[in-house]
């Protein structure tokens, strides 16, 4: 009892410790912290820039820099030495090290190895970077490790996107404490669901920011109405043969949502489109029906969360509402998520076809055959974005 006491005790003092480090509005002090921590060397001028742009203009966060560096190629090759059992041992040490600036304990490093031999390095990242101790450690804007804590525009300069963001979560976080409840959100509870990323029951910054990614725990928790994760290890398992685009054929989520995030409406999302490039239409896994708040068939601009270039894309009429076949689709587009799944063909999901959690593959798998038939996948609410029955 009194370890656990020390334990909760030392995870509710962290955000007081994350405030108390340095804090920079300096971009590129922050961009050569991150390289330090998770390459283990500095950032080349070169490197920096676009990282720099992005944290400047609000399209990115800390943590998803962390992320998107920790998955790169170049970590990748530096710290995953190789495929045998000391070698998986010897890359969660690293990502331990470089995601959550500690030694790996017994039971973590043992489990995510097993992880590692399961699935990617990816996943492994993934896990770690989107658990509680990150989040209570480092949050959206603290470098693990490196004692740095970036205050976008403290320095009096900001980016009309990084006030566009704040402008829009103060305008509706109405009682002013910093966070948006349910009674403050235009949308069904649903909808509020689909932002509330981490389940605490109240929208932060951001979960609200135009752009924001999802933790990508989300990938391995498999939900009946859970949206798609738009990030690129995704893209890349959805693009089945690596043409550099995911076609219906390939999308094993709902249709609404390949319609929303299928910009230039060619029948195909390429990777700037699934990614969102952080300024596009970040409500896309809101559904039109939990969008719709008078039940009217339509999305007035008052029901509307996302970004105003989004709607005034989707509105291909130009009468500033939206319908449903706008926003859905007219359905003469054929999807099938359990043909996208099955991958080899033989009318049968293995464990190794699946995408998410052994646990939601075993409940899907009704007959305990260890493989899910098209009869009850369907049976179980199909692809993730499926209707909530």
């Amino acid at each position: 009892m009194r370890a656990a006491t020390l334990l909760i005790a030392g995870i509710l003092a962290v955000p007081a410790l994350a405030a108390a480090q340095n804090c920079t509005p300096d971009e590129r002090q922050v961009v050569d912290a991150i390289y330090r921590q998770v390459l283990e060397r500095g950032v080349s001028a070169g490197e920096a820039n676009e990282w720099i742009t992005q944290l400047r203009g609000g399209q990115t966060t800390v943590r998803e820099l962390v992320e998107n560096i920790a998955v790169s190629p170049e970590h990748r090759q530096r710290f995953l030495p190789g495929t045998s059992e000391g070698s998986r041992r010897t890359a969660v040490t690293n990502l331990y090290r470089h995601l959550l600036g500690r030694e790996p304990d017994a039971g973590g490093l043992q489990a995510h190895v097993a992880a590692l031999s399961r699935s990617d390095i990816d996943a492994v990242s993934a896990a770690m970077i989107s658990s509680a101790e990150y989040q209570q450690k480092f949050g959206e804007n603290v470098v693990p490790g490196q004692g740095v804590r970036y205050c976008p525009g403290a320095g009096g300069q900001s980016s009309s996107s990084s006030s566009n963001n704040l402008f829009r979560f103060r305008n509706m976080d109405k009682n002013g404490n910093n966070q948006i409840e349910r009674n403050e959100w235009t949308g069904s509870q649903q909808s509020f669901n689909t932002h509330d990323w981490n389940r605490d029951g109240v929208l932060s910054n951001s979960e609200v920011r135009m752009g924001a990614r999802r933790w990508p725990a989300d990938e391995d928790n498999f939900s009946p109405d859970g949206p798609a994760t738009w990030t690129q290890r995704s893209f890349r398992q959805i693009d089945r043969n690596n043409d550099g685009r995911i076609v219906p054929n390939e999308w094993y989520y709902g249709p609404e949502s390949f319609r929303r995030a299928d910009r230039d409406r060619n029948g195909a999302l390429s990777a700037a489109e699934f990614v969102n490039n952080a300024t596009w239409d970040d409500d896309r896994d809101d559904r039109f029906a939990d969008l719709d708040m008078n039940n009217n068939g339509r999305v007035e601009r008052s029901e509307w969360h996302g970004t105003p270039g989004a709607f005034d894309s989707l509105d291909r009429n130009n009468d500033s509402v939206l319908s449903q076949a706008e926003v859905v689709g007219d359905g003469s587009t054929r999807f099938d998520g359990f043909g996208s799944l099955d991958t080899n063909g033989n009318g049968r999901l293995e464990l190794g076809e699946w995408r998410w959690s052994l646990a939601s593959f075993n409940r899907y798998d009704a007959n305990k055959d260890e493989a899910i038939s098209r009869q009850e996948f369907t049976a179980s609410g199909g692809t993730p974005a499926a209707p909530a029955k």
